[in-house]
Order: structure tokens, then C-alpha cells, then sequence
């Protein structure tokens, strides 16, 4: 029994034993000095080539210009309206006819404009009948001649004789005094008539001058019911006769049109040369000039190039648009151009022999920056330019650049300011020479 206790207390001590190592175990490791690391040394990665296609700048003659739109207008419109009412008749022209000067479009009934004429003709006869005359004298009349003055002078000479023949009798007592006075009497109502006469032949004269203005006026009527197209001198920068095309017919047969309110009958527009109005922003005030080339473009022959020439510049500038209007003229021998329509134009403000072009995709463009990025010491470097003229492939750039600089062409999005670069095909030039 004493062995059996003896052996229980002996597991029991070894195993407290095992416990205190753990405990001293776990404790000295806890304040044991920690190894130290392995040390790697570090390799810093060199930054690799960025692979680049080059271009050459190249210097070539470039003509400077300002492009603008515009609306072409034709060199003149004419709404035309008549100048007397009346029923339309018969009617000449329509829409797309060509039309020379004074040619009759349209016809009015002319019924009652004859009869004022020959009412007009009635009244002047009776004013020349008075007179004597048959047909309205030409210059001045001398009233001396008219019948009724030369019988009134003649009363007059002799109201002289039969007064001074009773003056000399009264003098030497062979008459009576009553005689006298009334040879007197006689020979003064003979000058008041005389006087009378000539007044009447002037009044009667002016009446004729007045019935002739109403005969003329009443023809003129008359011929008004033939409404005409406008007579106007040849059109500048065209060397063929002034012509009208019909852009709008605006009145039937049958119908009354009236002269107050006026009622248009006819839209004219002359296109053998076009007005281009554009508005230009001021900047360029100094550089549009009178008589400067003018390159058109219109949308429906997108391959054909129209010259024309500017011709008017507004002196003001519109305080609103800060833009002037100019007016280029156009000529259009072929009628192909159209009033109304919307137009491209160039104007060539100047030419410059020895310009610095690059080709067009060597051009970034960021917040309204341009730049294009140079190879120097195989590191690209990026230069601000100022964009010029433009070309088929190519634009002007002015400034921070030289002739024989390579510019690169594609890769532009991975380069920043000292970036090496590797040029992976041979430079290319912007484009063939013109």
C-alpha cells in the first residue's frame, strides 16, 4: 500500500516538473534577442525607350488666309410692285425665267386709263380753243399775238385818237366839254381792257400748260398697266448685260391688285454676280483688305473652288459680336451659285515664301494648347506652337521651331518633357513639296 502511494506521489511530482520547464521555457523565450533579418540589396529598374515615329520640319510657301462662312446673296433684289390698281390681264414671266431690263411681266386691264386719256385730250382742246391754237405751243407763247389782246390794243389806239382829236376841239371852244370827258372815259376803259385781255391769254395759256401736265400724267397711267422689270446700269466684275432670273411669282390672272397698299407681283433677284456677306471677328481688321482674294466652297460641288474678290468692309465694329462685315462679290457666269445659299470662304490676307510646316498628327492638342514634342539627345521635348495655315496633311507652326527639327508623329500620349525616346523607322517628311 505504501509502494501504490509512493509511486502516485513520484507521477505527480514529474509532472509538476514538466509544467515549470514549459512555464521557464516559454519566459526565457520571450526576452531571447531576436535574429536579424537577411539584407537584400535593391536594384533600381532603368526606365525603358519609348518607341516613337519621327517627321522633319519642313519649310515650304504657304498663302496665310481667314476662313469664314457666309450667305451668298445675289448682287441685287428687287420686289416688284405696280404703280396703278387694276385687274391683272395677262401675265409674262414665271418662277426661274431669265428677265432682261425693262421687259413687260405683267399686264393690267387698261380700259379705264384709256378713257382718262382721252378725257384729258378733250380738256386740252377746249383750253387751245380759246387761245386760237390747235396744238400746245412750243417754248413761250407771245400773247400779243392772241386774237383777243390784238382786238383790245386796237380799241385802245383808237380810244387815243378820239381823245386827243376832243382834247384839241375842247381847246379851241369847237366841242363840248362833255365830249371831253367822255373820250376821256373811253380811251381808259380801253387800256384796262387791254390789260384784262393779256391777263385772260396768261391764265388761258397756264390752263393749257396745266391740261397738257393731266394728258401726260393720264399716258403715263396708261403705261403703267405694262409693269416692267427695272431698268439698271451692268453689273460690275461681269462683262455681260444686266439680267434678272424670277425667284417669286406673286399675283394671278384676274387678280385686282392695288397700288395703296402696295401689292408685290414679282420677286427679282440678279445672280450673274453674288454679294457674300460674312462678319469677321476684329482681330483681323488689319489684316482683310480691299481687293484680296476670296476662295468659295459650296456643299453642293464639294470639289470646285469659286474666286471672287473682296469688295465693301463695314468701318464699324458690331459692339455686340465684336465682328465688322465684310461683302466679297462673286461671280457667277454659270448661274450655278445660289442667292440664299450658305457658302465656306477663304480670304488670302498674305503669302509667306519660307514657312515652318509639321505634318498634321504631330500636333497635341490640350486645354487650347498646341505643342509638338522635338527629339534632342534622343530625349523628347515638348514645344509650344501657334497653328498658321493648314494644308492637306500639314500645318504652319509658328514659333520654337527651326528648319531640319524632327518632330515626332505618333506615341505623343507616353511623352513628357526629357522622356528617351526610340526612333523606329526612318524620318519622313511632312509632305511633297507643292
Amino acid at each position: 500500500m505504501d509502494s501504490l502511494c509512493r509511486s502516485v506521489e513520484n507521477r505527480s511530482s514529474l509532472r509538476i516538473a514538466a509544467v515549470w520547464l514549459t512555464l521557464l521555457a516559454g519566459f526565457a523565450g520571450c526576452h531571447s534577442k531576436k535574429p536579424e533579418p537577411t539584407k537584400v540589396e535593391s536594384v533600381a529598374a532603368t526606365p525603358a525607350s519609348v518607341p516613337v515615329s519621327v517627321a522633319s520640319v519642313e519649310v515650304r510657301a504657304v498663302q496665310r488666309r481667314v476662313s469664314f462662312v457666309g450667305t451668298l446673296h445675289g448682287f441685287e433684289r428687287i420686289t416688284v410692285t405696280p404703280k396703278v390698281e387694276g385687274r391683272v390681264r395677262a401675265i409674262k414671266f414665271d418662277v426661274g425665267d431669265r428677265v432682261s431690263p425693262n421687259t413687260t411681266l405683267l399686264e393690267l386691264d387698261p380700259i379705264d386709263f384709256q378713257l382718262a386719256v382721252e378725257e384729258s385730250q378733250r380738256a386740252l382742246e377746249q383750253e387751245l380753243s380759246r387761245l386760237d391754237l390747235t396744238k400746245p405751243p412750243k417754248g413761250e407763247l407771245d400773247v400779243e399775238q392772241l386774237p383777243a389782246v390784238e382786238r383790245a390794243r386796237l380799241l385802245l389806239e383808237n380810244a387815243k385818237r378820239q381823245f386827243e382829236r376832243q382834247k384839241t376841239l375842247v381847246a379851241t371852244n369847237a366841242a363840248a366839254k362833255q365830249n371831253y370827258e367822255q373820250a376821256e372815259t373811253d380811251l381808259k376803259v380801253a387800256d384796262a381792257t387791254l390789260r384784262q385781255a393779256r391777263i385772260d391769254a396768261r391764265t388761258t395759256l397756264a390752263s393749257v400748260r396745266q391740261r397738257e401736265a393731266m394728258l401726260s400724267l393720264a399716258r403715263q397711267k396708261l403705261s403703267e398697266t405694262h409693269v416692267n422689270s427695272p431698268a439698271l446700269a451692268a453689273v460690275p466684275d461681269s462683262s455681260a448685260p444686266a439680267r434678272f432670273v424670277v425667284s417669286k411669282r406673286m399675283a394671278s390672272v384676274g387678280e385686282v391688285v392695288r397700288a395703296f397698299p402696295s401689292t408685290p407681283v414679282f420677286e427679282l433677284v440678279m445672280d450673274d454676280v453674288l454679294k457674300l456677306h460674312v462678319m469677321i471677328p476684329e482681330r483681323y481688321m488689319s489684316q482683310v483688305q480691299l481687293e484680296l482674294d476670296v476662295e468659295v466652297h459650296v456643299e453642293a460641288y464639294p470639289n470646285e473652288m469659286f474666286p471672287g474678290k473682296v469688295a465693301r468692309i463695314n468701318p464699324t465694329v458690331d459692339s455686340q459680336s465684336r465682328s465688322f462685315d465684310v461683302e466679297a462679290h462673286i461671280p457667277n457666269p454659270d448661274h450655278r451659285l445660289k442667292h440664299g445659299g450658305f457658302a465656306k470662304a477663304e480670304v488670302i490676307v498674305g503669302k509667306a515664301a519660307e514657312a515652318l510646316t509639321v505634318p498634321l498628327e504631330a500636333v497635341t492638342r490640350f486645354a487650347g494648347v498646341s505643342k509638338v514634342f522635338t527629339i534632342r539627345d534622343e530625349k523628347a521635348q515638348e514645344v509650344e506652337i501657334v497653328i498658321g495655315t493648314q494644308g492637306p496633311g500639314w500645318v504652319e507652326a509658328l514659333g520654337g521651331l527651326q528648319a531640319g527639327d524632327v518632330v515626332v508623329t505618333s506615341g505623343q500620349s507616353r511623352l513628357a518633357n526629357g522622356t528617351r525616346v526610340t526612333v523606329r523607322e526612318n524620318v519622313t517628311t511632312t509632305a511633297r513639296r507643292d
